[in-house]
């Protein structure tokens, strides 16, 4: 009997440490993230890669799938010719397009830093979608929808005051910019 529990225990720990450590990697690329979308643009490149990472190591994650496309939207933010602009952006609305078309209803069940994957995948998404011009992208009432569905969704009462701050955040946002 103990000698499999050593051999549980041992084949536990590669997981764990592997989980550990796609846990520091998406920790790291969601603070590049994070400074690239607040105006670092000498970050969008480090999400962009740091993103591309996790999505390669586990392609069937769409919550890095989404952070990946939204970081490639920045890239056409900070993009100089009109072109550039364009198809950058156009290459993270579909990327975040597949992420969301990759949700399953596990993903409302799986955690990640305390909250559904499902929710913060669509989050991304609609806070995304509201901030690429409209008359080009046609996003907005997509992006809308995704952030009223949060506000509507039950499991957003447990999730993480951070997270419920930050779907907060997003609706207000829209109502500003809505009047």
């Amino acid at each position: 009997m103990r000698s499999i529990v050593l051999l549980l225990a041992a084949l536990v720990a590669p997981l764990t440490s592997a989980q550990a450590q796609s846990d520091a990697q998406f920790a790291q690329a969601l603070a590049l993230y994070q400074t690239a979308r607040a105006g670092g643009s000498g970050q969008v490149e480090r999400a962009v890669a740091a993103f591309e990472a996790l999505v390669r190591a586990d392609p069937s994650q769409p919550l890095y799938g989404a952070y990946l496309g939204s970081a490639m939207a920045l890239r056409g933010r900070d993009a100089w010719m009109p072109w550039n602009k364009i198809r950058y952006t156009e290459e993270g609305l579909e990327r975040i397009d597949r992420a969301l078309a990759a949700l399953r209803p596990e993903h409302g069940r799986l955690l990640l830093r305390g909250v559904p994957v499902g929710m913060e995948t669509r989050l991304v998404a609609g806070t995304t979608f509201t901030k690429v011009p409209d008359s080009v992208f046609h996003r907005r009432a997509a992006g809308v929808k995704l952030i009223d569905e949060l506000l509507r969704d039950p499991a957003l009462a447990t999730a993480p005051a951070e997270f419920r701050a930050a779907v907060n955040r997003a609706s207000e946002t829209l109502k500003e910019t809505s009047r």
